[in-house]
C-alpha cells in the first residue's frame, strides 16, 4: 500500500507550555471547540485558548493563554471533562469532578457552576461524557454514578477500591469502569456483565477503540488490549513505574507516568520516550494533528508535537532540558538518610493523613510517597548518595559509564547512567544527544539493563503482538547478541544494526560481504563532492503554449454549467489572455478573476484551464499568490479525472521549482495528499512526477529531520517503482533521480548514512540493475563507507 510512503519517523518534542496552575495538573481534556481546559490540585480549573498570533519565534509559553479560571471547589480538581455544544449552550458546557466529592458544570467560559452534582460519598476521581449528554463519574467511594439531563440515574456498585476512570462503551447504557482493586468491569444497563482481570496493581485509565476494543494501563507499569468478551488480546510492558494516563493517536497511542515520562506507541513498538521536568506525568491527552497534551506534577501542562513547524523556539526546548538536569536531587538535600531506620514497602498499606509524605527503602533504593484521597501517591525516587564510587562524564558524576562503538575505527560514545534512571530515557536522551537511529532504542536500553543491574522492566511485548489502534505487526529492530554480565561501573558496547553492513557488487547485484569495509568503485570520495552530487539542478516540466489552449477551453466552455460559463466578452478577454501569456506578457490584477473563474470549472473540464495557470504562472510568477497555487494543486490532484490529477501534478512539480525552500518547510502538509495519487491506475505518471518532486526538494538546504523523512518517501517509491512498473527505461530514469536525490541529502547530514545504506540494501540487493545505477549506487554506498 503506497500510503506507507507517509508513514515517516516524525519525533515528538516541545510545542507549548501553559503555566498557571500554583500545583499539579492532575487532569485535562480539549472542548470540542477546541479549548483546553486544565484541573489541577490548587483547587481550580483553567480554561486556555491558542493565541491567533503566534508563529515559529513566539516563546513555548505564549502560545496558549487562560481566558477564565473555574471555581468553586474547596478540594484538588481530580477529573475534567465536556459536553457538546446544543442551542441551550453554544459553546459547550465543562464538568469538572473534585477531591471534595462535587460535580460542577459550567457554561465554557464563566468561572461560576451553573450547577452542582451531589452524590459521591468521597472524592470524584474521574469522569466520562457522553454525545447525548450523558456524564459518568467515579469515586474513591468505589462506585460509578450515571447522571443523564444532570441528574442521578443510577448507581453502579461492585468495585472494592476507589474506581480510578471510567469510559462510555459505544452502545446505549454500557460502560467501562477501571478500579484499584485491579479489575475493570463492563456495566450494561445498570448491571456488572464482565470482569477483566489480569492486570496486577491499580488500573488508571481505559481507551475504547473504533473496533470496540478497549485498552488499559495500569500501576504495574502495563498496558493491555482487551476484547469485550473479557480476553486480553495483548500485553505490552512499558516500566517499572506506575502508568496513569493513556491516549489514542491516529497511529498508535501514548502513555504518562511515574518519573514524568511519556511513552510513544506505533506499530507495537516503543518510537519514543520523552520525560517532562516533573515528578509525575499524571494525565496526557490527544490534540488535533497528532500532538499531545501531557499534565505534570510541577503545576505545568505542555503541549508536545511531531510537527518541526509547530515546535517550540530552541531555546524552550534546551531550557526543558536543563531543568530535567538540574530535577536530579541527592540524598544530602534531605538529610543523612539511614536505609536500615527507613520502613518498607509494607508501610504502604497503612492508611495516612491527607497530604503526608512518607520515604520507604525499596531493596536500596528510596522511593517517595504522599497520601492522596484514600491512597498513596508514588512521588519518585531520592538519588542515592551512598555510593562514593561515582564516575565523572562532562562535569557530572554517575554510577555507571558506558562505552558506545557506534562506528568502526572512530571513538567511542560515551553515555552515563544512574541507578535510578529509567533505561529508556536514558537510551532515548543519549540517542536525541548523538543524532542517532530510533532503530538502535530497543538495544541500548536493554544493554544498559543487563550491564547496570538497574531493577526497571524494559518494554516487553507478546511474541504475537500486533497494534490494536492501527493493526500493524510490531517491528524489532534487530540488535547484537547481549549476554548478561554482573553490574560494572564501566561497559563497552559496540553497536549492530542492519543498516551499518559491508557490501560488494557481484554481477550487477548488490550483496553483504560481512567482514569486509566496502568501498565502491575505488577509493571512497570525500562526503560533498562526487561525481553526481551534490545536484543543485531541479527537475522540471513543459510548460504548454497558452495560445494552443484556446480551442480546447471554448470548446470545454459549452459543456460547463450556466454559471460558470465564459459569456461573450469574457471569451473574448481569455483569448486576450492566452496571447499575453503566449508571448511572455505579464499579466495584471484585472485579469484574475476570469482565471478564478475558469478554474472553478468541474474536474472532468478543467484540465486545461489548469495547464493555463501553470503557462500564466511560468510568465507572471507573481500572478498568483503561493498558497493559491498550492490550493489550485492539491484540489485538482484529489479529483477523479486523470487528465486533471496528471496537470495538477505538473503543477506541483512547477511549484516545487520555483518554490522549492518553502515546499520543503511545508512538506508534509502539500506532499501527503499527493500520495494519494498512486492508488489510482495511472501508476507510471504519478510515479515520474513524485520523482521529479522528491528530487527538487533535495536540492536546497534541509534540516536533518526533513532529511529522514524525505528518505523514507524516497525509499518507499524506489520500492513501488520496481514492484508495480515494467518499463525499464522509465524505471532506470526514476531510480537514477532518486539515488542523486539520496546523494544529495547525504552529502549535506552524513549523519544519515546508515539509513542511506539500509535504503539501499533493501531496495538494490535482490535484483539486477543497469551499469549507471550500479555506479550511482556504488558512489553513495563508498561516501557512506
Amino acid at each position: 500500500n503506497l500510503l506507507h510512503l507517509l508513514r515517516v519517523i516524525r519525533m515528538y518534542d516541545l510545542s507549548a507550555t501553559l503555566v498557571g496552575h500554583s500545583s499539579d495538573v492532575r487532569c485535562c481534556c480539549m472542548t470540542a471547540t477546541g479549548l483546553i481546559v486544565t484541573g489541577s490540585r490548587d483547587n481550580t480549573a483553567r480554561v486556555w485558548e491558542q493565541n491567533s498570533d503566534c508563529d515559529k519565534d513566539t516563546p513555548a509559553a505564549d502560545r496558549w493563554s487562560v481566558i477564565c479560571q473555574l471555581t468553586g471547589h474547596t478540594g484538588f480538581v481530580n477529573a475534567v471533562a465536556s459536553l457538546k455544544t446544543t442551542d441551550d449552550f453554544p459553546k459547550g458546557l465543562i464538568v469538572t469532578g473534585g477531591q471534595d466529592k462535587v460535580i460542577n458544570i459550567y457554561c465554557t467560559g464563566v468561572a461560576e457552576p451553573i450547577k452542582q452534582l451531589i452524590g459521591h460519598t468521597e472524592g470524584v476521581t474521574c469522569l466520562s461524557t457522553g454525545w447525548h449528554g450523558t456524564i459518568l463519574s467515579g469515586s474513591a467511594d468505589s462506585t460509578v454514578r450515571v447522571w443523564e439531563e444532570m441528574e442521578l440515574k443510577e448507581v453502579l456498585k461492585g468495585h472494592s477500591a476507589p474506581v480510578w476512570d471510567v469510559a462510555i462503551y459505544p452502545g446505549a447504557g454500557i460502560y467501562l469502569s477501571a478500579s484499584g482493586d485491579k479489575t475493570i468491569r463492563l456495566w450494561r444497563d445498570g448491571k456488572q456483565e464482565t470482569v477483566y482481570k489480569g492486570h496486577l496493581d491499580a488500573v488508571r485509565k481505559l481507551s475504547v477503540l473504533p473496533d470496540k476494543t478497549f485498552m488499559s494501563c495500569s500501576n504495574d507499569g502495563t498496558v493491555r488490549h482487551w476484547d469485550i468478551s473479557g480476553s486480553c488480546l495483548n500485553t505490552v510492558q512499558l516500566s517499572s513505574n506506575f502508568l496513569y494516563s493513556l491516549c489514542l493517536l491516529p497511529e498508535g497511542f501514548a502513555v504518562s507516568g511515574e518519573g514524568g515520562n511519556l511513552f510513544i506507541v506505533k506499530d507495537g513498538s516503543l518510537q519514543q520516550s520523552i520525560q517532562i521536568p516533573a515528578i509525575s506525568a499524571w494525565c496526557c491527552e490527544p490534540l488535533p494533528d497528532s500532538d499531545i497534551l501531557v499534565g505534570g506534577s510541577d503545576g505545568v501542562a505542555r503541549i508536545f508535537s511531531p510537527h518541526e513547524g509547530r515546535l517550540a523556539p530552541l531555546i524552550d526546548r534546551e531550557q526543558m532540558k536543563e531543568q530535567l538536569a538540574a530535577q536530579k536531587h541527592s540524598a544530602q538535600s534531605v538529610g543523612d538518610l539511614q536505609l536500615d531506620k527507613l520502613q518498607g514497602p509494607e508501610a504502604l498499606n497503612k492508611p495516612g493523613r491527607e497530604g503526608q509524605t512518607l520515604m520507604i527503602n525499596r531493596s536500596g533504593t528510596v522511593e517517595v510517597y504522599q497520601y492522596s484521597g484514600v491512597s498513596w501517591q508514588s512521588l519518585g525516587v531520592v538519588q542515592d548518595a551512598y555510593d562514593k564510587d561515582k564516575h565523572e562524564l562532562d562535569g557530572v558524576k554517575y554510577d555507571f559509564v558506558i562505552n558506545v562503538d557506534v562506528e568502526e575505527g572512530k571513538p567511542p560514545l560515551k553515555l552515563g547512567c544512574n541507578k535510578e534512571d529509567d533505561p529508556w530515557n536514558v537510551a532515548q536522551e543519549f540517542i536525541n544527544k548523538n543524532c542517532l537511529s530510533q532503530a538502535y532504542l530497543t538495544q541500548i536500553a536493554e544493554y544498559i539493563r543487563q550491564n547496570t543491574g538497574i531493577d526497571n522492566k524494559a518494554m516487553e511485548y507478546d511474541p504475537n503482538f500486533s497494534d490494536p489502534y492501527t493493526g500493524g505487526s510490531r517491528h524489532v529492530p534487530d540488535a547484537a547478541s547481549l549476554h548478561h554480565t554482573p553490574p560494572q561501573a564501566s561497559a563497552s558496547l559496540t553497536m549492530s544494526d542492519p543498516s551499518l553492513l559491508d557490501f560488494k557488487m557481484s554481477d550487477g547485484v548488490l550483496v553483504e560481504k560481512p567482514g569486509t569495509s566496502f568501498t565502491g568503485q575505488g577509493k571512497s570520495p570525500a562526503l560533498g563532492t562526487t561525481r553526481h552530487f551534490p545536484a543543485t539542478r531541479v527537475l522540471t516540466e513543459n510548460i504548454p503554449d497558452a495560445s494552443k489552449l484556446i480551442k480546447k477551453i471554448t470548446e470545454h466552455n459549452g459543456s460547463v454549467n450556466e454559471n460558470s460559463q465564459l459569456s461573450g466578452d469574457e471569451l473574448a478577454h481569455f483569448e486576450k489572455i492566452a496571447k499575453k501569456t503566449s508571448e511572455g506578457q505579464k499579466l495584471d490584477a484585472g485579469d484574475m478573476e476570469l482565471v478564478a473563474k475558469l478554474l472553478s470549472w468541474d474536474k472532468s473540464l478543467v484540465f486545461p484551464c489548469l495547464d493555463l495557470a501553470r503557462s500564466i504562472n511560468k510568465t507572471s510568477p507573481d500572478f498568483f499568490e503561493l498558497q493559491d497555487k498550492f490550493n489550485i494543486a492539491v484540489t485538482n490532484y484529489k479529483a477523479d479525472s486523470t487528465t486533471c490529477v496528471r496537470v495538477a501534478l505538473r503543477f506541483l512539480v512547477d511549484i516545487t521549482c520555483q518554490h522549492t525552500e518553502y515546499c520543503v518547510q511545508n512538506f508534509v502538509d502539500f506532499i501527503a495528499p499527493a500520495m494519494d495519487c498512486l492508488n489510482t491506475t495511472d501508476k507510471k505518471f504519478v510515479c515520474m512526477s513524485l520523482n521529479k518532486i522528491l528530487h527538487n526538494m533535495t536540492c536546497v538546504e534541509t534540516d536533518q529531520v526533513t532529511s529522514r523523512y524525505l528518505l523514507d518517501c524516497i525509499s518507499k517509491l524506489l520500492e513501488y517503482i520496481q514492484r508495480e512498473l515494467t518499463e525499464k527505461d522509465k524505471i532506470e530514469t526514476m531510480q537514477f533521480n532518486l539515488l542523486v536525490a539520496t546523494g544529495n541529502l547525504l552529502t549535506k547530514h552524513p549523519q544519515i548514512k546508515q539509513f542511506v545504506v539500509k535504503t539501499l540494501m533493501e531496495q538494490f540487493s535482490a535484483q539486477k540493475f543497469s551499469h549507471k545505477i550500479r555506479i550511482t549506487a556504488n558512489e553513495i554506498l563508498a561516501m557512506s563507507s
